[in-house]
């Protein structure tokens, strides 16, 4: 599924910000993170919604995508104190 590699291209961003956080190799800002994670989060969002079909297999498959990439969307209004402390911000 396309919108998945999207998801996680998305969740990848986030992860390898904060393990070159955590390394001491770069200090990114929390906006940044978020924005590069959101460019393929959204793409992956509006792409599931656009596959959703009437039978109830597919809509708990495409269920999994929208979440996925509206997780990636959501993260820094949900996490975004602890994003920050992590970033060391």
């Amino acid at each position: 599924m396309r919108s998945m590699t999207l998801a996680t291209l998305g969740w990848g961003v986030v992860w390898g910000a904060l393990g070159l956080s955590k390394l001491g190799a770069i200090e990114p800002s929390l906006r940044l993170v978020c924005t590069l994670a959101a460019m393929p989060a959204m793409l992956g969002l509006a792409y599931a919604l656009a596959t959703l079909r009437a039978r109830r297999a597919w809509v708990f498959m495409a269920s999994i995508a929208v979440f996925a990439n509206g997780s990636v969307l959501a993260l820094p209004w949900i996490f975004g104190e602890e994003l920050s402390a992590a970033f060391g911000h």
